[in-house]
């Protein structure tokens, strides 16, 4: 059995060092000020400032990135953990067909920060495959790539075995939007030596290092937009009120006052927001965010292997509470050279945010499971019970509507948000910093299914 081991997350391990923390020392004013200076508040201020003659303030409790940014899968990755079917279904064709757009525009998102931030963050793209074993799961996701055809986005891959159970009974009207492969093709896509697995669906993803992504993003924004962009950290905003003409974060003895705010956090930290009569202001209760713990472990390779991003249903019905199990690999660069990193994560547990303790230690329990159940998966040739070079966890923000939350609240239009992780990478975060600029901008963009409500 492993040992309990240190919260060491590989990410923060390439951060730069800070400079000194620089906190709000007075009261402050600004157009904007955004709460969390992890990806998704640092996409939303280089956006607002991009885009808007708003000027900023970020405003972050602890240093920048040093959150869930810090402590995730690095994962580049456009999904919902829901099917699009089920979306389309709640709120129509044009409706998920969009939300499903402004999540892949992510990638081009990305690629526009670092390049005209000069970021030197390393972006690795692949094609992503997912592993299906049952008929379940390939009915729910056939039927979200028919939204897909249905709404003009690009098609996607989709293999199936010719060796399936369960080939004859897949729905005529799906057929064709598959192809049927040999056996090997299905293992050689899933890296796996067994045939559990008997479809395979493929997508576009990559990996990135969103916590140095953000401190390279937050240094140009100093840099280039100086006159109008302030960031103050290790500043803990406990309280936001809003009314009709502005909204007013109290950061201990200061006050910052602005004509808008934007929450940027986990959703579910110690702040209170109210308005002005001293009434609390929420979220619809399937949007209200809750936290999640995620835990990953990586390993370095001895020889060189190529990106990779594979991801395992391991529920016999899509929707049940067994997670999938996913494997990233990646280059991955430190003193001395570069690497193959070989992350691995699955296990997830609710958390009350005053239970959760984001220094504890990686459970010496869960390590075990996670070498047990997901190692098989990440490296077929390596033996159990050997050691790790990174294990981590973070908190993340779940609801029970598995979207995102993203603009203006439908009663207070001056706070606005960009929330929610629902474990699918952070190119949301990004695609939700550009929502919200433009919405600050003063463009009409009509419903959309992250609509706060």
């Amino acid at each position: 059995m492993y040992p309990d081991q240190p919260n060491e997350s590989p990410w923060i391990a390439q951060l730069a060092d800070d400079p000194p923390p620089q906190p709000l020392e007075r009261d402050a004013s600004s157009d904007v000020v955004v709460v969390g200076a992890g990806i998704a508040g640092v996409a939303t201020a280089f956006f607002v400032l991009r885009e808007t003659d708003n000027s900023v303030l970020l405003v972050e409790r602890d240093r920048v990135a040093r959150g869930a940014t810090g402590r995730n899968a690095g994962s580049l990755s456009a999904y919902f953990e829901r099917p699009l079917c089920d979306i389309a279904a709640e709120f129509g064709l044009e409706a998920a067909g969009a939300a499903q757009r402004l999540l892949e525009d992510g990638h081009f998102l990305i690629d526009l920060i670092v390049d005209e931030t000069g970021s030197d963050v390393r972006v690795e793209r692949v094609s992503g495959h997912m592993g299906m074993f049952n008929l379940n799961h390939l009915d729910v996701h056939l039927r979200c790539l028919r939204v897909r055809e249905q709404t003009g986005l690009p098609p996607l891959s989709c293999v199936v075995s010719e060796d399936a159970e369960f080939l004859a009974d897949i729905p005529v009207e799906l057929t064709d939007l598959y192809s049927v492969v040999p056996q090997k093709t299905i293992r050689e896509l899933l890296e796996v030596n067994d045939d559990q697995y008997r479809a395979v669906l493929s997508a576009p993803e990559g990996s990135a290092n969103s916590a140095v992504l953000c401190q390279q993003i937050l240094g140009h924004l100093e840099r280039t937009h100086s006159d109008r962009f302030v960031y103050a950290d290790c500043t803990n905003v406990d309280r936001i009120v809003v009314d009709d003409g502005q909204a007013v974060a109290f950061a201990g003895s200061h006050r910052i006052v602005a004509r808008s705010a934007v929450l940027c956090t986990n959703g579910f930290v110690d702040h209170v927001v109210e308005d002005r009569a001293g009434a609390p202001i929420r979220l619809a209760p399937d949007q209200q965010i809750v936290g999640r713990a995620g835990y990953l472990t990586a390993i370095f390779e001895d020889a060189p292997r190529p990106p990779a991003a594979i991801s395992y249903i391991r529920n016999t019905v899509i929707g049940g509470d067994t997670p999938y199990a996913y494997v990233t690999r990646r280059t991955y660069d430190r003193a001395g050279g570069t690497v193959t990193l070989t992350c691995m994560g699955g296990p997830e547990y609710h958390f009350d945010d005053s239970v959760y303790d984001p220094d504890a230690p990686f459970p010496g329990p869960l390590l075990q499971v996670v070498d047990d159940e997901v190692r098989p998966y990440a490296h077929t040739t390596r033996p159990p019970g050997r050691p790790y070079e990174f294990h981590w966890h973070g908190l993340m923000g779940y609801n029970e509507s598995k979207l995102r939350v993203v603009g203006p609240h439908p009663r207070h239009e001056r706070l606005l948000y960009n929330l929610g992780c629902n474990g699918v990478g952070f190119l949301p975060s990004i695609a939700g910093g550009r929502r919200v600029a433009q919405l600050l901008a003063g463009r009409s963009l009509g419903a959309s299914v992250f609509d706060p409500r």
